[in-house]
């Protein structure tokens, strides 16, 4: 299938592969501003089944292919510009000061959209006002404030000043899951703007503007064309989950970016501080600490300053929920007990493992968590694997350090008993190194996350949910399968 296009797309003219390219964008553009006005039918004022989600749906479908159609185009685009076959004399601007105008635009477009069947950031701007004014978000839920009788007075008085956030923060019997990190910027963003999403967004497109600098950075650290960055820059799911849903993990990137591109340069005690700061917005990153530990190893004492250093952060991350309790109504416990949404891997892999449980009469609970144990120690495995195998002295350093650190993420998001739509940001930014398509072809696919919503409105979210997951993740699955079977020895080097 890749190689009759490729074909199709050899005999092309190259003014006519850019002209598709620059067409790309302008209805990436053309879709957001649509998507702009489409959002109001999601407002609050609406229940969930008077939105207009199958036709969502479609169109999150549809605009998923056109990011499928710009991983096919790059390649040849890449080769022109190597080649020096065709001139760029028609364009007044440089390619890539388009690309960041056509990325910018469409992010700008939705930062005063209505956020669309997502509503995670009413937890943001509430801890964030919360912390803001001195009080821990960590020691009260959203129901103990607005329900509870033993509550302290402030707030009570904060809950009534920031209605209507606190009584749609969803599962409030549960205390926040941020860490320390993430609640700094969600009181950075109160101080901007109290209780406002467009503070928190603008927040956002700070992040984003940093992580197309970081981008870009890293892209000329290994020589590679810029134009690679379309593949982040113009990602319609990224732009979507970001910008309009506002989803926390744009301002995780810069950190966990900046540390991949100091360890790439050799850097590593200080890509260990970054790192741990990412960790501190986001938990994942410090699974990421031993690949920048590990060269370290003979310079014993820098290793072990940054260890320290690592440490006390991690101690600043963990002692809140410590010391606030981590029992039943700890966002961080159930978390990482129960949550399972829109995978098929782990279901799978927990079903199989509860199948051997009963063999031998565990409890249920004990084979549910045996599994998420197994998937942890194998992300450790691997990780430490990558730490240790890595070839010293060799003049690709650079390009071994993407790779470890690219590994890992996709390895992390492919297993993640969770696997929202933004979750993908985790893997996106890699992309512009290692476009893997099993990853390209998550974009239109991973639109049928949304049907959930709908089908949950008419009772019958038990029957199609499993199915669901399965109709997203088995064309990535294939793929990935595919391109391990038939292209092994190039399966992550860079196109």
């Amino acid at each position: 299938m890749f190689s009759r296009a490729d074909n199709l797309l050899s005999s092309l003219s190259p003014l006519l592969c850019w002209r598709l390219f620059w067409l790309i964008g302008f209805l990436l553009c053309t879709l957001a501003f649509g998507f702009h006005f489409f959002s109001d039918n999601f407002s609050y004022a609406y229940r969930v089944r008077e939105m207009p989600i199958p036709t969502l749906v479609f169109g999150l479908f549809l605009t998923g292919f056109l990011f499928v159609f710009l991983r096919f185009l790059l390649p040849r685009l890449v080769k022109f510009e190597e080649n020096a076959v065709f001139s760029l004399r028609f364009l007044t601007v440089s390619p890539l000061c388009a690309i960041f105008v056509i990325g910018l635009i469409a992010r700008a477009l939705l930062l005063f959209s209505e956020p669309v069947l997502e509503d995670d950031y009413h937890r943001y701007l509430w801890d964030g006002g919360v912390l803001a004014h001195g009080v821990s978000p960590y020691t009260y839920s959203p129901t103990d404030i607005l329900e509870g009788e033993d509550t302290p007075m402030l707030l009570k008085e904060l809950s009534s000043w920031a209605s209507p956030v606190p009584e749609r923060i969803n599962h409030p019997d549960l205390r926040t899951i941020y860490p320390a990190g993430a609640q700094a910027l969600f009181s950075v963003s109160h101080f901007f703007g109290p209780w406002s999403l467009t503070a928190w967004r603008i927040m956002i497109l700070m992040a984003e503007l940093t992580t197309f600098a970081l981008l870009l950075s890293m892209l000329n650290l290994i020589a590679r064309s810029p134009l690679w960055i379309s593949l982040y820059w113009w990602n319609p799911l990224v732009i979507k989950e970001l910008m309009n849903s506002a989803h926390m993990e744009a301002v995780m990137l810069p950190f966990l970016l900046g540390g991949v591109y100091l360890a790439m340069r050799g850097f590593f005690a200080k890509s260990s501080l970054l790192l741990s700061l990412a960790a501190s917005i986001k938990f994942w990153p410090a699974l990421l600490l031993p690949l920048v530990w590990q060269p370290l190893i003979k310079r014993p004492l820098i290793l072990v300053i940054s260890i320290v250093i690592s440490l006390c952060i991690g101690g600043v991350i963990v002692w809140p929920f410590l010391q606030s309790g981590l029992n039943e109504s700890s966002g961080l416990v159930a978390y990482g007990v129960q949550w399972k949404t829109n995978s098929a891997f782990f279901p799978t892999f927990e079903s199989l493992i509860l199948f051997f449980t009963d063999l031998v009469s565990l409890p249920q609970k004990n084979g549910a968590l045996l599994a998420r144990a197994l998937v942890g120690l194998f992300l450790v495995g691997l990780v430490f694997w990558l730490a240790f195998a890595q070839i010293k002295g060799d003049k690709k350093h650079e390009r071994l350090t993407l790779f470890s650190f690219s590994v890992v993420s996709f390895a992390l998001f492919l297993l993640s008993p969770a696997q929202f739509p933004w979750y993908f940001v985790w893997v996106a930014p890699f992309l512009v190194f290692y476009p893997l398509w099993g990853f390209v072809v998550l974009m239109p696919f991973m639109a049928f996350y949304y049907l959930g919503f709908y089908f949950n409105t008419v009772d019958e979210i038990r029957d199609y949910k499993f199915l669901l997951s399965f109709l997203i993740w088995l064309p990535v699955w294939g793929l990935l399968a595919y391109e391990l079977l038939n292209h092994r020895r190039r399966l992550l080097a860079p196109v």
